[in-house]
């Protein structure tokens, strides 16, 4: 079997956007280099700043995103095992712009890896972002 398919939604209004990205299990094929969200599908291009990232996952499954602009990746967050309740880190905290990452030609990508994940495992992301 493949590892799952995410179910997605997003909302982008000019510069600002979020995505809802959630993804279930039924064997435990992992997600390797997965987009979450695709820069250059959205009307600006130039760079990414991630403002918030709050997630859920099940007891057992980890998870890396990173952002990829074709010519290497920049870690953004890793989740720890065992939290079951939400999770979530503010950016833009004390007045912080955000994790921003520049995009080289206008592409890239947010992307999440899992690890130790098994029938039955399930992932929500809610990602906040600005794209200028």
């Amino acid at each position: 079997m493949a590892a799952p398919t995410p179910s997605t939604y997003s909302r982008n209004v000019g510069h600002g956007g979020f995505i809802s990205w959630n993804a279930v299990w039924t064997d435990g094929n992992q997600l390797t280099d997965t987009v979450v969200l695709d820069l250059s599908a959205l009307e600006y291009t130039s760079s990414l700043t991630i403002q918030r990232v709050a997630w859920m996952a099940t007891a057992g499954i980890t998870f890396t995103l990173e952002f990829d602009d074709d010519s290497s990746d920049e870690f953004i967050l890793s989740s720890a095992l065992a939290p079951t309740d939400q999770q979530d880190i503010d950016f833009t905290w004390n007045g912080l712009d955000g994790v921003v990452m520049t995009a080289t030609g206008g592409t890239g990508d947010l992307l999440i890896t899992t690890l130790s994940a098994a029938d039955a495992d399930e992932i929500n992301l809610f990602v906040w972002y600005r794209v200028d």
